[in-house]
């Protein structure tokens, strides 16, 4: 690992949710628009649940299995090592991630974004987005309340561009949304 990626911040991009089979592979949940990219990103380390960075991991093989993913880490061989990984996270120095072309962000950027809408000519604050949702039809943000939103209520409001989010300006930190207020 590269001094500057020792003190640059850490991003999971997967959980150890479980185990399959009897030969060290593990049941993973992706935070990666392309799983097989679970496999390329590196440099890769597990932390345990409790925050704490264990070692460098290194994954072999990625692939579907029913609804999700299972992968194979190097030098876990048997089901008692994969299980002891059950809940640690595979995470990446920030500054692995790929670069992105203009107007593109990441999920993450969005966390703390005011959320407006534009009523007869003025700005309206829903409040900030808090986290997103994946629900397999589209994603969903939510939006919780800040001292100057329009009123107390917490949102979710669907991630459909063009139809509800009208532009997002990650620069300012503002996603504007064609939403209903008593939605």
């Amino acid at each position: 690992m590269a001094p500057s990626d020792a003190t640059s911040h850490l991003i999971s991009i997967a959980t150890i949710v479980g185990v399959y089979g009897i030969k060290g592979w593990v049941k993973v949940r992706i935070n990666l628009e392309d799983p097989a990219s679970l496999t390329s990103l590196s440099p890769k380390q597990l932390t345990d649940p409790g925050g704490e960075r264990i070692r460098s991991v290194d994954i072999t093989t990625v692939r579907s299995q029913g609804k999700g993913f299972i992968a194979k880490l190097a030098g876990v061989d048997d089901r008692n090592a994969a299980e002891m990984l059950r809940g640690h996270s595979i995470e990446i120095p920030e500054s692995s991630l790929p670069g992105l072309n203009d107007g593109e962000f990441y999920w993450r950027d969005l966390v703390g974004c005011r959320v407006e809408l534009s009523v007869d000519n003025e700005s309206l604050s829903l409040g900030c987005v808090d986290h997103l949702i994946e629900t397999g039809a589209n994603d969903v943000l939510v939006v919780r309340p800040t001292e100057d939103s329009i009123d107390d209520r917490e949102r979710l409001i669907p991630w459909l561009e063009d139809d509800v989010i009208v532009a997002v300006e990650i620069e300012s930190q503002r996603i504007c949304v064609r939403w209903h207020p008593d939605d």
